[in-house]
């Protein structure tokens, strides 16, 4: 009787400190996003990269954690990817990404190690190489080389995230060159296949236009399912982050559900994260923070 009583007792005392665990982290989490925190702040510097691949500088933003200058090691580095109608500005302002306070709080709480985090003006270029506007070409061959010798970066920790349209060049970039990152963070990405749907801005842009009008062979000529290759040859590919919102009006669940599936086929390392949530920053920010707390926290 009295064995069965300290079972019992044992078992009420574990349930309890696992819900405890689960509130204080969810606490946490929130607190990141929270107007009230106001954690020690790092900085923010903005500046413009000049370029023979693109017809005008390139604007960007780069998020320095607090005490940087103090700082002696080498740092990881976030890439943010922005999405269709966005620039550089977006990940950085308060009503939308506001990610130098969410970065504060959470190397502030030490959830995460101190990082290094940028974005560039892309404009609507989908981040893909389409005559005159060479993105792909610029981000991964002038633009990260600049960044990762201006700062201290530990390129080894290379994570690339982006939204929407940003999503899909994160997605095309990792493609690409899948020993560049170590870790993807997808949030809602654009990446349709076989065609996007009618509602899809990605039918209204140049990247994948013929004499103005939406091209279904352009669109498929830059499809991610080409490169897929260069993942399954990889021996240590990256680490996928998807996530989308439940609510999604541009119907992208279907897409990193089918991206899951060919990952657990071809044995890639990924996590997928469906919440409440619509197709907005309420829902990207809550899975940027998630997303980070995994991949710093994971043994």
């Amino acid at each position: 009787m009295l064995l069965k009583r300290l079972r019992k007792n044992w078992w009420f005392l574990l349930h309890r400190a696992k819900i405890l665990g689960f509130i204080m982290t969810s606490l946490t989490i929130l607190a990141c996003t929270s107007p009230e925190t106001q954690p020690t702040k790092g900085k923010v510097v903005q500046g413009e990269l000049s370029t023979k691949k693109l017809s005008n500088d390139v604007a960007y933003q780069v998020y320095l954690p607090p005490n940087y200058d103090s700082l002696t090691t080498k740092l990881p580095i976030l890439y943010l990817l922005h999405g269709h109608g966005g620039d550089h500005q977006d990940w950085f302002q308060e009503e939308e990404g506001d990610v130098a306070r969410l970065l504060d709080s959470l190397i502030q709480n030490e959830i995460i190690p101190p990082l290094i985090a940028t974005t560039i003006d892309a404009g609507n270029s989908w981040y893909v190489n389409r005559d005159e506007i060479q993105m792909e070409d610029f981000y991964l061959s002038e633009f990260m080389p600049f960044l990762e010798t201006a700062y201290r970066i530990d390129t080894n920790q290379r994570i690339i995230a982006g939204n929407s349209a940003g999503g899909y060049g994160a997605l095309r970039f990792s493609l690409r060159q899948p020993q560049t990152f170590q870790q993807v963070i997808l949030l809602s990405p654009a990446s349709y296949e076989p065609l996007p749907p009618a509602i899809s801005s990605s039918r209204k842009v140049k990247a994948f236009a013929k004499d103005s009008i939406f091209s279904d062979s352009i669109w498929s000529d830059y499809s991610y399912t080409h490169r897929w290759q260069n993942a399954q040859r990889n021996d240590d590919p990256p680490f996928y982050f998807l996530s989308v919102g439940d609510d999604d009006v541009f119907n992208i669940v279907p897409v990193v559900t089918r991206l899951q599936q060919q990952m657990l086929q071809d044995s890639i390392p990924n996590e997928l994260r469906i919440s409440d949530g619509g197709h907005d920053w309420k829902c990207w920010k809550h899975h940027t923070v998630a997303a980070l707390t995994q991949i710093f926290n994971t043994p």
